[in-house]
């Protein structure tokens, strides 16, 4: 399953990171500029051209990411439309939300005191001040949000509305799915089929003849299983020996008939090759 990226732009100090930040979920990661800056892009300067190539490589790691089934949302200035353009060209799923605050305002929330700085001369190139940032036009973007007039809380609820993003409790199962087989489905589709969220978690357990598949070929078999189901994602979490369940706050803990817990991945191990069980052949005969 692939992911989306939001890629929220406007001016220096315009609110674009703060909303990232309320925006980030379970399965979703934030690159921001001035991140990127201080790693992956610190051999760049400021010159439209660096710019434009810090944009390429974020829009990169991003269109990778997703690829891995991660959303990305991203908080870059993004102030030229021949860089949005790019960035449309590069990530296949991407919505851009303008995050619209004027020179004024960003000013005065500018604690880091940049564009006093920028109109003593003594930084070139800011964006605002001394270089354009082109307004977008209305088939670039899904969305405006303007942070003067809205709380941050209104802004995050905005977005969401606008992007149909769920933010309804997940249901999660935990499990080595050494293999995933019809017990496990049957558990899983009980929330799936009801239209419910669900995170399927992976242990990522040490190979050995009680664990003979991958972390990365479950997760595959999975996804193929589950590919029809947009309300369901997998996740590979560190090995875990115990799960505690504490007092009543608010989840609660599924059991299955007898007959479903008799299901035995250990059977299925022993009774097919590991080729057929990544094929799903398990699931036909069983």
């Amino acid at each position: 399953m692939s992911g989306e990226t939001i890629w929220l732009f406007g001016l220096p100090c315009s609110g674009k990171t703060t909303l990232a930040k309320g925006l980030v979920g379970p399965s979703t990661v934030h690159l921001d500029g001035d991140y990127l800056r201080n790693t992956l892009n610190s051999d760049l300067g400021f010159s439209k051209q660096d710019r434009t190539e810090n944009l390429r490589r974020a829009a990169g790691v991003a269109q990778a990411l997703n690829e891995q089934g991660f959303d990305v949302v991203a908080s870059f200035i993004t102030p030229y439309r021949s860089q949005r353009k790019l960035i449309a060209e590069k990530i296949e799923d991407i919505s851009f939300i303008h995050i619209n605050a004027s020179v004024e305002v960003c000013e005065e929330r500018d604690v880091k005191g940049m564009y006093e700085q920028a109109r003593r001369g003594e930084i070139e190139g800011f964006t605002g001040i001394d270089a354009p940032f082109e307004e977008p036009e209305a088939e670039e973007i899904r969305l405006e949000v303007s942070t003067a007039a809205h709380s941050k809380e209104k802004s995050i609820e905005k977005i969401n509305a606008e992007l149909d993003r769920k933010l309804n409790p997940s249901h999660i199962f935990i499990g080595r799915w050494q293999p995933l087989h019809d017990g496990h489905r049957t558990i899983i589709d009980s929330a799936a089929d009801n239209g419910k969220d669900v995170v399927i978690a992976i242990r990522d357990t040490e190979l050995s003849e009680k664990n003979p598949l991958t972390v990365q070929e479950r997760r595959e078999l999975i996804e193929d299983v589950y590919e029809d189901y947009p309300n369901v994602k997998t996740m590979i979490i560190p090995d875990v020996d115990t799960v505690a369940i504490g007092r009543d706050v608010g989840y609660s803990v599924v059991s299955v008939p007898e007959e479903v817990a008799e299901i035995s991945g250990t059977a299925m191990r022993e009774a097919y090759e590991k080729s057929e069980l990544l094929a799903g052949r398990h699931f036909e005969d069983w």
